[in-house]
């Protein structure tokens, strides 16, 4: 900050103790455009100056006194130091040295744009400083995130060594991270917590990002920031929160998905293996290079023992040994059992017995009643439930393949072992064959087919198993190609106890070179993964819609405080001001519940008795009208009134945007839309639509209507006719009259308009 004075010995002393290093300008710098003047302190009332910055008059005299004392932005008496620093901070505070918030905060909502398509999180923190520093004006600002018990500096806008790892309860950054508060603090000299990096910073906006780290801009200059930026960082700092959580979102179900994906391929090719050896090893195999566990082996239960078969590459050579069913260890206990067990560390688990002491936490998992896998960990926790869910679904495979191998061996052997098959195999299984007729007859099912798809084994064997499941309109289930020795594995629809479900369908052919038509189908029910996808889809698309309606609803508002400005500095009126101020608080109001619905969901608060006529002619006010004219009659409804009033000025902004755009209003003939506001409770005179008694209101024009093979999709989100619409306005309108419990309907008025009735 500099100062300009006709008297800089006077002020030398001031200047150097409001900011550090400042330099005295002259005033004839000042008057030359110096551009690095902020603020300018006469201490001559009388002398001449013309300048474009704000001024302080420095002097003992009287404000009345002074030839024209409207060339000063503030008086203060020589002397008074004190009042001399709060006046310069003041005025140079309110000059906007950043630019005018209300413009900083439409570029901001247009660059939130490109966060919400980023689609990492290195792109995304880099997109957030570039906005930071482009839009905000945050000259030095930087994002550090929760690596595990410290922080990380990822993204910045200065040659700050991103590697350095930073203690999680250091300083402010700490405590932002550890209260999930926000702070904006004009001087870290006199905060407690303060510990920065450089000794030179003063003052810092520091925001959490959600639970994974903290936002910050700092700068050099005491109370460098204020409420506006700390405002303007936390709707920053939200869009970035939701677009990470986004992320990870996408990223783990794409993990998820792959693992998946590569766990069926591998369990296709399980499927032709025929020795016992061969298919164990090829299963740790499996294990290590798609699940991702580097110490797994499979022991074969034997005679009272589990006896080691295969091993991981990474196994240590004596990390397994035979374990007696007898000791009680978690082995034993899974194999008794049949029933898988995650033991996130074995420290705390009474029967864990590991061979080595270095093992810390495992997952344990029967292979049918032939085997039981087991994989470890040097740490505690290393194992989650989608670990065990993957690792029961590829055992579960294991299992059927490792009994169609013993069939080979001995066909009774076989039918025995399928029992125990389908009363351990924790998937819906059934084992069948398909006559000459081509119908696949049921020979055996699960329990767990029992349960899934609420059928019992004794109503179903010897029945159509794709009459019993297969929805109608599939014409060509894949159950039927076990019929020509073939194998297929894909996601299917079949009928279950709850209904229509999503599976992976597994079909194995019994012998696929005899082609006698047996197999075994294995349905894993997929349903609720699917359906997280599904919602996954609709959060990005709520998101989207979210963003659209702050541009749509911000738009309107801001372009009247723009109008009224320009006319207020050109006619001085203080009515443009007072419009200025009033759009400026709708404005407000709308950031402020926009921020609410997406914290919360909710579209409407709490709801009173609401007089329409008057919410409309508040909304009326907000709305660049013309030449257009309201007409509004009484009624009163239950409703939350601000959501009424956005309501409402949707619906002008679009009978306003709309009405007039052909033939039959030119935009020269002098004509202008009367939009009329008035209760139901008649029919309708130009269709008969309605009835006597109905509560409720409409809102119509005498413009040029709506279509009627278009009035079913006016509603939709982005559905316009118009060149400068988004078709946002009668999506949000369908939604706060949904909200409300609202019916909402078009029509035609008496004049051929478009009319939108509202019931309750």
């Amino acid at each position: 900050m500099r100062l300009a004075t006709d008297d800089a010995t006077a002020l030398g002393g001031v200047a150097s103790d409001v900011a550090a290093g400042t330099t005295i300008a002259t005033l004839a710098a000042a008057e030359a455009g110096d551009r690095d003047v902020d603020v300018a302190v006469v201490t001559d009332p009388d002398g001449e100056f013309d300048l474009s910055v704000p001024v302080v008059c420095y002097a003992d005299c009287d404000p009345e006194s002074v030839p024209r004392p409207e060339r000063f932005d503030a008086f203060v008496p020589r002397g008074d130091e004190a009042s001399l620093r709060t006046q310069i901070r003041w005025l140079r505070s309110r000059s906007g040295r950043r630019g005018d918030s209300q413009t900083r905060l439409k570029r901001l909502y247009e660059g939130t744009s490109t966060l919400i398509a980023a689609e990492t999180t290195d792109e995304l923190f880099a997109r957030t400083i570039d906005i930071a520093e482009r839009i905000l004006a945050f000259d030095n600002s930087s994002i550090s995130i929760d690596v595990g018990g410290s922080f990380r500096v990822s993204a910045t806008d200065t040659a700050t060594d991103e590697g350095d790892l930073i203690p999680l309860n250091q300083g402010i950054l700490g405590e932002t991270y550890r209260t999930g508060e926000s702070k904006l603090i004009d001087d870290v000299r006199e905060h407690d917590a303060a510990a920065p990096d450089d000794p030179a910073f003063r003052s810092v906006v520091s925001v959490p990002i959600g639970d994974i780290g903290v936002f910050q801009a700092i700068s050099t200059e005491v109370g460098a920031y204020d409420e506006t930026d700390r405002r303007l960082a936390e709707l920053l700092v939200s869009y970035v929160a939701e677009t990470a959580a986004r992320i990870a979102s996408e990223a783990a179900l794409r993990e998820s998905r792959g693992r998946i994906e590569a766990l069926h391929r591998g369990t296709v090719e399980l499927a032709a293996v025929t020795d016992l050896e061969e298919l164990f090893e090829r299963t740790v195999g499996i294990t290590d290079d798609i699940l991702s566990f580097d110490l797994s082996y499979i022991g074969v239960v034997e005679e009272g023992y589990i006896v080691p078969a295969a091993t991981s590459e990474e196994f240590p050579k004596d990390g397994a040994e035979v374990k007696s069913l007898e000791d009680g260890g978690v082995a034993a206990h899974v194999h008794r059992t049949g029933r898988t067990r995650l033991v996130t560390d074995m420290a705390e688990a009474e029967d864990a017995r590991p061979t080595k002491e270095a093992y810390r936490s495992g997952v344990s998992v029967p292979v049918g009643d032939i085997a039981v896998f087991q994989a470890a960990a040097y740490t505690p926790n290393a194992f989650d439930e989608a670990d065990v869910e993957l690792t029961e679904l590829l055992m579960a495979h294991v299992a059927v393949t490792a009994e169609r191998i013993r069939a080979e061996e001995s066909l009774r052997d076989e039918r025995d072992r399928s029992t125990a098959l389908f009363e351990h195999v924790s998937d819906a299984a059934v084992a069948y064959a398909v006559d000459d007729e081509g119908t696949a007859r049921v020979q055996s099912v699960n329990r767990a087919f029992e349960e899934r798809f609420g059928r019992r084994a004794v109503d179903v064997v010897g029945g159509d198993l794709v009459g019993e499941i297969v929805p109608d309109d599939e014409s060509d289930p894949p159950e039927l190609r076990v019929a020509g020795g073939e194998r297929h594995r894909g996601e299917v629809r079949r009928l279950a106890t709850d209904g229509t479900r999503e599976f992976i369908l597994n079909v194995v052919p019994l012998d696929p070179d005899a082609n006698d038509g047996q197999g075994y189908a294995l349905y894993t029910d997929i349903t609720e993964r699917k359906r997280r996808e599904s919602e996954l889809e609709r959060q990005n698309e709520r998101l989207e819609e979210f963003a659209n309606i702050v541009s749509h609803d911000l738009r309107n508002p801001l372009a009247v405080a723009q109008g009224h400005l320009d006319l207020g500095r050109e006619t001085g009126r203080e009515e443009s001001f007072e419009t200025v101020a009033d759009a400026l608080g709708q404005m407000e109001r709308l950031i402020d519940d926009l921020l609410s619905l997406a914290r919360q969901g909710n579209v409407v608060g709490e709801t009173a008795a609401v007089d329409v006529a008057a919410t409309a002619r508040r909304a009326w006010a907000t709305v660049e009208t013309g030449g257009a004219s309201l007409e509004a009659a009484g009624v009163t409804v239950d409703a939350d009134e601000e959501r009424l009033a956005e309501l409402l000025g949707n619906l002008f902004r679009n009978a306003l945007e709309h009405g007039s755009t052909d033939g039959r209003r030119a935009a020269d003939d002098g004509e202008s839309v009367t939009v009329r506001v008035g209760p139901l409770g008649g029919n309708n005179p130009v269709d008969g639509s309605g009835e006597g008694g109905d509560e409720g209101f409409y809102v119509e024009d005498d413009g040029v209507g709506i279509p009627p093979e278009r009035r079913e999709r006016v509603f939709d989100p982005g559905e316009t006719t118009g060149e400068d619409g988004i078709g946002y306005g009668l999506a949000i309108v369908s939604r706060i009259s949904d909200a409300h419990g609202w019916s909402v309907s078009v029509t035609e008025s008496e004049t051929g308009g478009a009319r939108f009735e509202f019931r309750v």
